[in-house]
């Protein structure tokens, strides 16, 4: 990503606001994507969008079906994700994409798109859950139906096009707020959402550490968690580093949990390589 493109305003870039619905919630149990929504803007203004229920080729769980309303009928005529690969494509082309609770979108639409034959999506991201966290609002939970309603905004349905209605309003929301403690730019903003703000040095990072952000490479580490204290070895692979009320930490996904977890750098106390035989378990 060329610099220029990380210094223009939020607001000036195309911007990608998406949302699933899915089979149920773990994604290592197989679920699917049954119903995805985008909406891409240019300038203000809207320059593409997909609304469609998806068949996931398997069934609904019933908790999944109570919270979003689908049936098992609503989704048997409905295109596989494969179909609607390419406009997903399209729509992400050099935007910058949005979702609430973005792990959990993302994790879904890059495992269908890797199923179809398609490279995961890459480039920037921002989750409106973490820059709502960052800037405070911590008035009881961080859902989309909670900040909705504390906000005074449409209120999302779990049907995905209403809550990316609701994603978008929410997204321009934070952008206002943001812009008043000095976030405008697309590089502000994701210096944000790991808890730098503007002007703010990054945090030292531990040489094994930093080169294994750098090289998307996994690594060991010795680590003292809250609920033992009895320091175990964690395989990792780092995503980011991020700066928390205790200090630096590296959100990473642990091999251990199947999980992304945030690691605290203080209770961090040895890294250790991760040979190319390990790499394999």
């Amino acid at each position: 990503m060329i610099a220029s493109y990380l210094q223009q305003p939020i607001s000036e870039l195309p911007l990608l606001f998406f949302d699933v619905e899915t089979t149920g919630l773990d994604i290592r149990a197989g679920h699917r994507i049954c119903e995805i929504a985008m909406l891409r803007y240019e300038h203000g203004n809207e320059a593409g969008s997909l609304n469609t229920l998806i068949n996931p080729e398997r069934e609904l769980d019933p908790q999944a079906a109570q919270i979003n309303g689908l049936r098992p009928e609503d989704l048997y005529q409905a295109p596989r994700f494969a179909e609607i690969a390419p406009h997903v494509i399209t729509l992400n082309q050099n935007a910058v994409r949005i979702a609430h609770n973005l792990p959990f979108d993302e994790s879904f639409l890059n495992m269908e798109l890797t199923q179809a034959g398609y490279p995961p999506l890459t480039g920037p991201a921002l989750d409106t859950l973490e820059l709502a966290r960052r800037l405070g609002m911590r008035r009881g939970s961080l859902s989309l139906k909670a900040l909705a309603t504390n906000l005074d905004l449409p209120v999302p349905t779990h049907r995905a096009m209403e809550d990316v209605l609701t994603l978008q309003a929410l997204f321009h929301r934070l952008v206002n707020e943001m812009a008043h403690i000095g976030v405008v730019t697309l590089g502000d903003a994701l210096r944000f959402a790991r808890g730098l703000l503007p002007g703010q040095p990054e945090p030292e990072v531990p040489a094994p550490l930093a080169a294994a952000l750098a090289n998307g490479a996994t690594l060991r580490i010795i680590y003292t968690s809250n609920s033992s204290p009895q320091p175990i070895e964690r395989r990792i692979r780092p995503i980011e580093l991020t700066v928390e009320p205790n200090g630096p930490s590296v959100r990473a996904f642990c091999y251990l949990r199947n999980d992304i977890r945030n690691f605290s750098l203080a209770k961090i106390s040895a890294y250790l390589p991760d040979t190319e035989e390990d790499a394999t378990l």
